[in-house]
């Protein structure tokens, strides 16, 4: 028992260990990395609120989060430019007769240029 205990603990201090380096290297990446701001739309073109429109957006980037920024599909992130950035949101959906929340699901973009649009969807990404 003392065994299987001692050996549970030794497996999830090496995994500890791997995320944490990993986690030091994605930021000592992330330093060298050239900053921008773009424009994050989460459009019902790509999947976004079905049968509803996006009146709300919670998103989060590698570099900046927002806190339910309301009025439409669209929100200013800081991103890390020419690298790959995770992007993950979830939306308010409004109807006439009520709403709900819609998960985004985690999308890795690369954008390439300050003041870039960024569309983020079920249907996938793009940029212009």
């Amino acid at each position: 028992m003392l065994k299987t205990r001692l050996k549970k603990l030794s497996v999830a201090l090496s995994v500890l260990g791997l995320a944490i380096s990993g986690v030091a290297t994605t930021q000592g990446t992330a330093q060298a990395a050239s900053y921008g701001w773009v424009y994050i739309s989460f459009p019902k073109w790509l999947g976004n609120c079905p049968n509803a429109t996006v009146k709300g957006i919670q998103a989060y980037t590698n570099y900046w989060s927002t806190n339910w920024d309301m009025g439409d599909d669209l929100v200013y992130g800081k991103v890390a430019l020419g690298q790959r950035n995770t992007i993950i949101g979830n939306l308010l959906c409004k109807r006439r007769t009520g709403g709900y929340y819609q998960a985004v699901a985690r999308y890795d973009v690369v954008p390439t240029r300050n003041k870039q649009t960024v569309w983020i969807g079920p249907g996938g990404w793009t940029r212009n």
